[in-house]
Protein backbone atom coordinates (compact mmCIF):
# COMPACT_ATOMS: atom_id res chain seq x y z
CA UNK A 1 0.00 0.00 0.00
CA UNK A 2 1.45 3.06 -0.85
CA UNK A 3 2.63 5.67 1.70
CA UNK A 4 0.10 8.29 3.03
CA UNK A 5 2.35 10.09 5.69
CA UNK A 6 -0.04 9.21 8.35
CA UNK A 7 1.30 8.90 11.46
CA UNK A 8 -0.08 5.23 12.72
CA UNK A 9 -0.22 3.64 16.55
CA UNK A 10 1.90 0.67 15.27
CA UNK A 11 5.37 0.81 16.00
CA UNK A 12 5.35 3.51 18.24
CA UNK A 13 7.30 2.55 21.12
CA UNK A 14 6.28 5.63 23.47
CA UNK A 15 2.57 4.11 24.07
CA UNK A 16 1.96 2.98 27.05
CA UNK A 17 1.55 -0.88 27.68
CA UNK A 18 -2.38 -2.11 28.03
CA UNK A 19 -2.31 -3.73 31.53
CA UNK A 20 -4.70 -2.36 33.45
CA UNK A 21 -3.34 -2.51 37.30
CA UNK A 22 -3.85 -5.65 39.43
CA UNK A 23 -5.31 -7.60 36.10
CA UNK A 24 -2.92 -10.46 36.22
CA UNK A 25 -4.71 -13.77 36.11
CA UNK A 26 -3.56 -16.67 37.39
CA UNK A 27 -4.14 -19.15 34.74
CA UNK A 28 -3.79 -22.46 37.23
CA UNK A 29 -6.33 -23.01 38.73
CA UNK A 30 -6.46 -24.58 42.53
CA UNK A 31 -7.86 -28.13 43.20
CA UNK A 32 -7.99 -28.89 47.34
CA UNK A 33 -11.15 -30.87 47.29
CA UNK A 34 -9.75 -33.81 48.88
CA UNK A 35 -6.82 -32.53 50.69
CA UNK A 36 -9.63 -29.91 52.38
CA UNK A 37 -12.42 -33.17 53.72
CA UNK A 38 -9.43 -35.31 55.10
CA UNK A 39 -9.77 -35.37 58.55
CA UNK A 40 -5.94 -34.65 59.97
CA UNK A 41 -3.62 -36.11 62.09
CA UNK A 42 0.32 -36.06 63.21
CA UNK A 43 2.97 -38.65 61.91
CA UNK A 44 5.98 -39.26 64.52
CA UNK A 45 8.43 -40.60 62.29
CA UNK A 46 9.21 -41.02 58.88
CA UNK A 47 7.63 -44.24 58.44
CA UNK A 48 4.15 -43.75 59.60
CA UNK A 49 2.59 -46.70 61.12
CA UNK A 50 -1.44 -46.81 62.38
CA UNK A 51 -3.19 -49.24 63.73
CA UNK A 52 -6.72 -51.38 62.34
CA UNK A 53 -8.84 -53.21 64.25
CA UNK A 54 -11.97 -55.58 63.57
CA UNK A 55 -15.13 -56.89 65.59
CA UNK A 56 -15.50 -60.51 65.75
CA UNK A 57 -17.08 -62.01 62.45
CA UNK A 58 -21.08 -61.86 63.26
CA UNK A 59 -23.32 -65.05 64.61
CA UNK A 60 -25.49 -65.98 66.82
CA UNK A 61 -24.41 -64.83 70.49
CA UNK A 62 -27.13 -67.19 72.40
CA UNK A 63 -25.45 -69.36 75.11
CA UNK A 64 -27.31 -72.30 77.49
CA UNK A 65 -28.89 -70.66 80.38
CA UNK A 66 -26.79 -71.94 83.73
CA UNK A 67 -24.03 -72.41 81.90
CA UNK A 68 -20.35 -71.66 81.74
CA UNK A 69 -19.00 -69.28 78.98
CA UNK A 70 -17.01 -70.71 76.22
CA UNK A 71 -14.15 -67.85 75.71
CA UNK A 72 -14.28 -66.95 72.09
CA UNK A 73 -11.11 -66.00 70.45
CA UNK A 74 -9.71 -62.13 70.58
CA UNK A 75 -7.96 -60.27 67.94
CA UNK A 76 -5.52 -57.81 68.42
CA UNK A 77 -5.04 -54.63 65.94
CA UNK A 78 -2.57 -55.37 62.53
CA UNK A 79 -0.22 -52.13 60.89
CA UNK A 80 -0.74 -50.17 58.12
CA UNK A 81 2.17 -47.97 57.41
CA UNK A 82 3.12 -45.93 54.25
CA UNK A 83 6.02 -43.44 54.12
CA UNK A 84 5.96 -40.17 54.94
CA UNK A 85 6.89 -37.71 51.65
CA UNK A 86 9.08 -34.30 52.27
CA UNK A 87 7.39 -31.86 49.93
CA UNK A 88 8.80 -28.30 48.93
CA UNK A 89 8.13 -25.56 46.32
CA UNK A 90 11.89 -23.45 46.45
CA UNK A 91 12.28 -19.97 44.57
CA UNK A 92 14.58 -16.95 44.54
CA UNK A 93 13.99 -13.49 43.95
CA UNK A 94 16.24 -10.90 43.38
CA UNK A 95 16.74 -7.58 45.69
CA UNK A 96 16.06 -5.00 41.83
CA UNK A 97 13.25 -7.65 41.23
CA UNK A 98 11.73 -6.61 44.70
CA UNK A 99 12.34 -3.07 43.86
CA UNK A 100 10.74 -2.70 41.03
CA UNK A 101 7.22 -1.73 40.58
CA UNK A 102 5.10 -3.89 39.10
CA UNK A 103 1.35 -3.65 37.69
CA UNK A 104 0.58 -5.72 40.41
CA UNK A 105 1.08 -2.98 42.95
CA UNK A 106 2.45 -6.34 45.20
CA UNK A 107 6.26 -6.64 46.60
CA UNK A 108 7.16 -9.52 44.13
CA UNK A 109 8.57 -11.41 46.83
CA UNK A 110 5.20 -11.61 48.94
CA UNK A 111 3.10 -12.42 45.51
CA UNK A 112 5.77 -15.07 44.52
CA UNK A 113 5.10 -16.59 48.22
CA UNK A 114 1.61 -16.58 48.02
CA UNK A 115 1.74 -18.28 44.80
CA UNK A 116 4.18 -21.13 46.07
CA UNK A 117 1.64 -21.93 48.98
CA UNK A 118 -0.86 -22.65 46.25
CA UNK A 119 1.22 -24.55 44.28
CA UNK A 120 2.09 -26.70 47.43
CA UNK A 121 -1.69 -27.30 47.88
CA UNK A 122 -1.55 -28.12 44.31
CA UNK A 123 1.39 -30.38 44.62
CA UNK A 124 -0.13 -32.21 47.61
CA UNK A 125 -3.55 -33.11 46.24
CA UNK A 126 -1.73 -34.40 43.27
CA UNK A 127 0.33 -36.95 45.53
CA UNK A 128 -2.91 -37.53 47.68
CA UNK A 129 -4.51 -38.99 44.83
CA UNK A 130 -2.01 -40.04 42.09
CA UNK A 131 1.34 -41.43 44.14
CA UNK A 132 2.81 -44.29 43.90
CA UNK A 133 5.14 -45.20 46.98
CA UNK A 134 8.84 -45.10 46.55
CA UNK A 135 10.70 -46.00 49.89
CA UNK A 136 13.69 -43.46 50.27
CA UNK A 137 16.09 -46.29 50.32
CA UNK A 138 19.68 -45.11 49.23
CA UNK A 139 19.53 -41.36 48.56
CA UNK A 140 16.35 -41.93 46.53
CA UNK A 141 13.54 -39.39 46.64
CA UNK A 142 10.90 -41.08 49.13
CA UNK A 143 6.98 -40.60 47.89
CA UNK A 144 3.72 -41.96 49.58
CA UNK A 145 1.03 -44.53 48.55
CA UNK A 146 -1.61 -42.50 47.26
CA UNK A 147 -4.90 -43.04 47.31
CA UNK A 148 -5.56 -44.95 44.33
CA UNK A 149 -2.71 -47.00 45.15
CA UNK A 150 -3.53 -46.94 48.70
CA UNK A 151 -7.10 -48.66 48.94
CA UNK A 152 -6.78 -50.19 45.98
CA UNK A 153 -7.21 -54.31 46.44
CA UNK A 154 -8.56 -57.39 44.34
CA UNK A 155 -12.37 -56.75 45.81
CA UNK A 156 -12.44 -53.00 45.58
CA UNK A 157 -9.95 -52.10 42.05
CA UNK A 158 -12.26 -52.83 39.13
CA UNK A 159 -10.51 -52.74 35.32
CA UNK A 160 -12.76 -53.00 32.64
CA UNK A 161 -11.72 -53.63 28.99
CA UNK A 162 -10.52 -50.40 27.18
CA UNK A 163 -14.31 -50.49 24.98
CA UNK A 164 -16.23 -50.61 28.11
CA UNK A 165 -18.35 -47.55 28.37
CA UNK A 166 -19.93 -45.98 31.33
CA UNK A 167 -23.40 -46.54 32.13
CA UNK A 168 -25.45 -46.63 35.29
CA UNK A 169 -26.15 -50.07 35.84
CA UNK A 170 -21.80 -50.23 36.28
CA UNK A 171 -22.14 -47.56 38.85
CA UNK A 172 -24.90 -49.15 40.56
CA UNK A 173 -22.90 -52.84 40.48
CA UNK A 174 -19.25 -51.15 41.73
CA UNK A 175 -22.00 -49.63 45.02
CA UNK A 176 -23.53 -53.29 45.56
CA UNK A 177 -19.47 -54.46 46.03
CA UNK A 178 -18.85 -51.61 47.82
CA UNK A 179 -21.72 -52.52 50.23
CA UNK A 180 -20.99 -56.10 50.62
CA UNK A 181 -16.88 -55.90 50.98
CA UNK A 182 -17.01 -53.05 53.34
CA UNK A 183 -20.26 -54.19 55.54
CA UNK A 184 -22.05 -51.46 54.72
CA UNK A 185 -19.69 -48.64 55.21
CA UNK A 186 -19.77 -47.64 51.96
CA UNK A 187 -18.17 -44.58 49.58
CA UNK A 188 -19.44 -41.42 50.02
CA UNK A 189 -17.92 -39.57 47.35
CA UNK A 190 -16.75 -40.11 43.67
CA UNK A 191 -13.84 -38.33 41.86
CA UNK A 192 -14.21 -38.15 38.40
CA UNK A 193 -12.65 -36.61 34.77
CA UNK A 194 -14.67 -34.00 32.91
CA UNK A 195 -15.80 -36.69 30.14
CA UNK A 196 -17.12 -39.19 32.69
CA UNK A 197 -18.97 -36.49 34.61
CA UNK A 198 -20.27 -35.33 31.70
CA UNK A 199 -21.20 -38.76 30.77
CA UNK A 200 -22.85 -38.95 34.47
CA UNK A 201 -24.27 -36.36 33.53
CA UNK A 202 -26.48 -38.21 30.52
CA UNK A 203 -28.23 -40.72 32.35
CA UNK A 204 -31.49 -41.44 31.95
CA UNK A 205 -31.94 -42.38 35.53
CA UNK A 206 -32.55 -39.15 36.92
CA UNK A 207 -35.52 -38.10 39.19
CA UNK A 208 -38.64 -37.32 37.16
CA UNK A 209 -40.16 -33.57 38.45
CA UNK A 210 -42.88 -32.01 36.53
CA UNK A 211 -42.78 -28.27 37.29
CA UNK A 212 -45.63 -26.32 36.24
CA UNK A 213 -44.03 -22.97 35.42
CA UNK A 214 -45.03 -20.24 33.43
CA UNK A 215 -41.54 -19.23 33.14
CA UNK A 216 -38.55 -21.02 33.04
CA UNK A 217 -35.50 -19.63 32.90
CA UNK A 218 -32.94 -22.30 33.92
CA UNK A 219 -32.24 -25.72 32.65
CA UNK A 220 -30.46 -28.30 34.65
CA UNK A 221 -28.89 -31.33 33.03
CA UNK A 222 -26.18 -32.28 36.15
CA UNK A 223 -26.70 -34.27 39.05
CA UNK A 224 -25.07 -33.40 42.29
CA UNK A 225 -25.55 -36.82 43.75
CA UNK A 226 -26.57 -40.71 42.85
CA UNK A 227 -28.55 -42.90 45.05
CA UNK A 228 -28.80 -46.51 44.82
CA UNK A 229 -30.53 -48.83 47.51
CA UNK A 230 -26.70 -49.61 48.65
CA UNK A 231 -25.56 -45.83 49.47
CA UNK A 232 -25.49 -42.51 47.85
CA UNK A 233 -22.60 -40.89 46.52
CA UNK A 234 -21.71 -37.13 46.11
CA UNK A 235 -20.48 -35.98 42.62
CA UNK A 236 -17.19 -34.26 41.74
CA UNK A 237 -14.94 -33.42 38.88
CA UNK A 238 -11.49 -33.69 39.88
CA UNK A 239 -8.37 -33.01 37.53
CA UNK A 240 -5.98 -35.18 39.14
CA UNK A 241 -8.32 -38.47 38.65
CA UNK A 242 -8.20 -38.38 35.25
CA UNK A 243 -5.41 -36.80 33.22
CA UNK A 244 -4.49 -36.36 29.67
CA UNK A 245 -2.25 -38.79 29.83
CA UNK A 246 -3.80 -41.92 31.50
CA UNK A 247 -4.68 -44.40 28.94
CA UNK A 248 -8.14 -45.03 29.62
CA UNK A 249 -10.99 -43.01 31.78
CA UNK A 250 -11.36 -43.74 35.82
CA UNK A 251 -13.42 -43.07 38.97
CA UNK A 252 -12.05 -43.36 42.65
CA UNK A 253 -14.80 -43.06 44.93
CA UNK A 254 -13.94 -42.04 48.91
CA UNK A 255 -15.28 -42.27 52.31
CA UNK A 256 -13.62 -39.27 53.57
CA UNK A 257 -13.34 -39.98 57.84
CA UNK A 258 -11.74 -43.82 56.39
CA UNK A 259 -8.73 -41.48 55.58
CA UNK A 260 -6.46 -38.99 56.79
CA UNK A 261 -3.74 -36.64 56.23
CA UNK A 262 -0.71 -37.39 58.75
CA UNK A 263 1.59 -34.29 58.91
CA UNK A 264 5.21 -34.97 60.40
CA UNK A 265 5.83 -31.35 59.87
CA UNK A 266 3.08 -29.07 59.19
CA UNK A 267 3.22 -27.16 55.98
CA UNK A 268 5.66 -23.45 56.78
CA UNK A 269 7.47 -20.89 54.72
CA UNK A 270 11.10 -21.12 54.94
CA UNK A 271 12.90 -18.22 55.07
CA UNK A 272 16.75 -19.34 56.54
CA UNK A 273 17.88 -20.66 53.26
CA UNK A 274 21.17 -19.83 52.37
CA UNK A 275 21.70 -16.01 50.77
CA UNK A 276 24.78 -15.96 49.04
CA UNK A 277 24.06 -13.04 46.45
CA UNK A 278 21.59 -10.16 46.03
CA UNK A 279 18.54 -12.28 46.82
CA UNK A 280 15.95 -13.55 48.40
CA UNK A 281 15.65 -17.58 48.98
CA UNK A 282 12.17 -18.78 50.26
CA UNK A 283 10.50 -22.34 50.18
CA UNK A 284 7.49 -23.13 51.20
CA UNK A 285 7.81 -27.31 52.66
CA UNK A 286 6.01 -29.64 54.75
CA UNK A 287 6.57 -33.58 55.03
CA UNK A 288 3.37 -35.67 55.46
CA UNK A 289 1.53 -38.77 54.28
CA UNK A 290 -1.46 -40.64 53.44
CA UNK A 291 -3.27 -42.79 56.28
CA UNK A 292 -5.75 -45.30 55.18
CA UNK A 293 -8.04 -46.58 57.85
CA UNK A 294 -10.31 -48.76 56.08
CA UNK A 295 -9.59 -50.05 52.22
CA UNK A 296 -12.99 -51.72 51.89
CA UNK A 297 -14.89 -48.45 52.42
CA UNK A 298 -13.16 -47.23 49.18
CA UNK A 299 -13.25 -47.83 45.43
CA UNK A 300 -11.38 -47.93 42.90
CA UNK A 301 -12.78 -48.17 38.55
CA UNK A 302 -10.25 -47.74 35.30
CA UNK A 303 -10.16 -49.21 31.67
CA UNK A 304 -13.51 -47.12 31.14
CA UNK A 305 -14.01 -45.08 27.75
CA UNK A 306 -16.50 -41.97 27.47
Amino acid sequence: MASDAILRTYGDLAIREDVVLNAVEILTAQEAQISTMLQKTQAIAMVHIYLRDTLRSVASAAVEEAADYTASANSTPSRGANVVQTMAIPFKISRNQQIAQHYTGQNEKERQTQKALKDFGNSLEFDLVRSTLVSGISGTVAKMSGIIQAISKSTNYTSHTSTTTLVASILDGLMVLNWNNSNGDVATDLFVGSVLRNVIDQFAQKTNMVVNVGNVSTIIKTVSSYETAFGTVRMHKHRYVQQSTDPHLRMLAIRPEKLAVAWFDMPYIDTDLARTGPFDFRAVAGAGTLETRNQDSNWYADGLKG
